[in-house]
């Protein structure tokens, strides 16, 4: 054990170290929308940008100063290290164990007094695949489960059971990349509770906090930090709060009603991403009704279907209500859905694939998630596959979502992988793009609220989807125009109907934004001709955080960032262009909105020009 001075001293977090390897469809590993959300929905595909908020957490929860490094390249990493930090944490997932082993190997070889800890699901799969003997020569501490606990123990902090502060994060966000390469950060991030109870035998969160659930925040701590970012960052329009299944309690989630009917007005700038499963929605609206989804300040929440027949193989939320029902009652109050399937369970073949996926198509779902059946090192299904010699030796980089370790009954590897793509596609073909088809679902918000009973739904909400709906229609001309078929194409017109019948006619300034980036569009499908938009996936920028105690424990924001490494030539001109690009875009609009002051609503124009104006037009989900 180190001693009390010496852990004193800052401590290091960081990420793995970059180039990180790509999936099997050379997507990237840091891009979630672009990798699956919003994945096969060509020039309106999504890229994304996000960060490490493990690593934050832990830096934010202990009295010792840090420095955090994102995505460091190897130069980055080692030079910090041979900085001599008495404790460096590396938080990773499995995917990237080849390159944290090679890490740890340099840590112990130029740093031999450092005491590493290894956290999240790489740690887990590290203590499943490797003798103690191996872990104790790379790492020092394995840490399974909550961090912020150990960490406190580890430095022998007094109250260690004191509440876990989740004060201002790093924003993440995203955009079409032919709108906005560089848009400023509209998602904000919390964690309400971490492990899950269900006990899926596929499922790492199951395995890594032993069937519990540790709470982080309470009902009033959630809103009160969804109120930080709203007073703080105007431009967030939404907050992605991490659970594996918020439905399970929902005595929690009700509790949030109350707080959201003392401050209003948040509701019409914000709204969160949370989880949950069929049975416990349907459970959780046949106890409070489906308004009640909408009056807890839900936008959007990722549903695990994982596949039709679920239900008749032991998966217990999947056997009381329909998936149908619940995508259709969700969808018409206004709440979008990420519908999660898997492909490669033991009881898909050939007779029901088709039939499996096609109900998950039907389901509408507003974004999506296709993956591979995937045993991650240490679940139970992971455990039962190996004593069944029915897992392939793969190498660390191909343990993700998207894995071909599992050896299937029916299916060869090559079809999982395969349906898997066809699925994008398909949900493509048939609804169109997500951003289409999340106007749809928020236009049905608007309606909803416009008519509810509730006078905080009615008054305040409703800006809310106003905004949000006035901004997503400004894409319309350009998905009309390169929609993959006629029937998407038809889509996006009765979309357009649906608006007008709605909210009214489109500004002049929507209008015009509208013809802008129709034109934007045509670009990038002439350049994506010679040079495919998705060619190279995303690569992250490095950046270093600054935990300093002294200094940054009272802010808002907690830390200092830098950006130690200038952007190359070319990625420095792209950045230039898109800032003077939304700039002048946010000028050009506050004429057209002079010469149209009699039509312009202000509510949405004034919206569209401080969002352009700040480098925005990103998007949450």
């Amino acid at each position: 054990m180190l001693s009390h001075e010496f852990l004193e001293n800052k401590i290091l977090f960081t990420t793995p170290t970059f180039p990180y390897p790509t999936l099997p469809a050379n997507d990237s590993l840091t891009d979630a929308t672009g990798q699956r959300f919003t994945k096969g929905d060509e020039m309106f595909t999504l890229i994304s940008h996000t960060h490490c908020y493990a690593n934050h957490i832990l830096a934010q929860n202990i009295n010792t100063s840090s420095i955090l490094l994102e995505y460091p390249r190897w130069d980055d990493f080692t030079a910090e290290v041979d900085k001599g930090y008495p404790l460096i944490g590396i938080s990773s997932f499995p995917v990237h164990l080849d390159n944290v082993i090679k890490m740890c190997k340099y840590i112990r070889k130029h740093s031999p007094a450092s005491k590493i800890m290894l956290g999240s699901y790489a740690a887990m799969a590290f203590q499943a695949s490797f003798d103690k003997a191996e872990q104790k020569k790379l790492v020092d501490h394995v840490v399974i489960g909550e961090g912020v606990t150990f960490l406190r123990k580890l430095l022998r902090e007094e109250n260690i059971d004191r509440p876990v502060k989740q004060t201002l994060m790093p924003k993440a966000g995203g955009s079409p990349p032919f709108v906005n390469k560089f848009p400023t950060g509209s998602v904000g991030f919390l964690v309400s509770g971490l492990g899950c109870v269900g006990g899926c035998d596929f499922c790492s969160t199951t395995t890594m906090f032993d069937k519990k659930r540790i709470q982080l925040l309470s009902p009033d701590e959630l809103v009160h930090n969804m109120q930080l970012y709203y007073k703080h960052f105007p431009e967030v329009s939404q907050v992605f709060v991490i659970e594996e299944d918020h439905f399970r309690f929902p005595e929690y989630l009700i509790k949030m009603k109350e707080y959201w009917e003392e401050y209003p007005q948040v509701l019409e700038q914000i709204d969160w991403f949370g989880f949950g499963s069929i049975d416990h929605i349907g459970k959780f609206a046949k106890l409070y009704g489906w308004q009640a989804l909408a009056e807890i300040g839900l936008g959007t929440l990722f549903i695990g279907v994982e596949s039709k027949f679920a239900g008749e193989h032991g998966y217990d939320k999947r056997t009381e209500f329909d998936a149908k029902e619940v995508f259709s009652r969700l969808h018409s109050v206004g709440i979008r859905s990420v519908g999660a399937w898997i492909c490669g369970w033991d009881w898909h073949d050939h007779s029901n694939i088709y039939e499996d996926l096609n109900y998950f198509i039907s389901l509408y779902p507003t974004y999506q998630q296709l993956t591979r059946m995937s045993p991650f090192p240490g679940t139970a299904l992971w455990k039962k596959l190996k004593k069944e010699d029915r897992i392939s030796e793969v190498p660390w980089e191909d343990v993700h979502f998207w894995s071909g370790a599992q050896k299937n009954i029916n299916l060869e590897p090559h079809e999982t992988l395969n349906l898997t793509e066809y699925g994008y596609d398909l949900l493509y073909k048939t609804w169109g793009p997500s951003l289409l088809r999340r106007l749809d679902v928020q236009l049905n918000g608007y309606a909803f609220c416009a008519q509810s009973d509730n006078h905080i739904l009615r008054k305040h909400r409703i800006k809310f989807f106003k905004k949000q709906n006035a901004l997503l229609w400004t894409l319309l001309r350009g998905m009309d125009r390169y929609a993959p078929n006629g029937v998407v194409r038809r889509r996006c017109r009765k979309v357009d109907e649906k608006y007008r019948k709605y909210i009214g006619e489109p500004t002049a300034i929507m209008k015009t934004l509208a013809k802008t980036i129709e034109g934007m569009a045509t670009i990038a499908k002439i350049v994506d001709f010679v040079n495919p938009i998705h060619k190279d996936p995303k690569e992250e920028p490095y950046k270093r955080y600054i935990y300093d105690k002294n200094e940054n424990s009272g802010n808002a924001v907690p830390y200092k960032t830098q950006w130690p490494k200038k952007p190359d030539y070319m990625t420095k001109a792209s950045m230039i262009q898109s800032e003077l690009q939304t700039k002048f875009l946010a000028k050009v609009l506050s004429g057209v909105q002079y010469l149209n002051k009699k039509t312009s609503d202000p509510m949405i124009d004034d919206y569209i020009i401080n969002l352009l104006g700040k480098g925005g037009f990103g998007f949450g989900f």
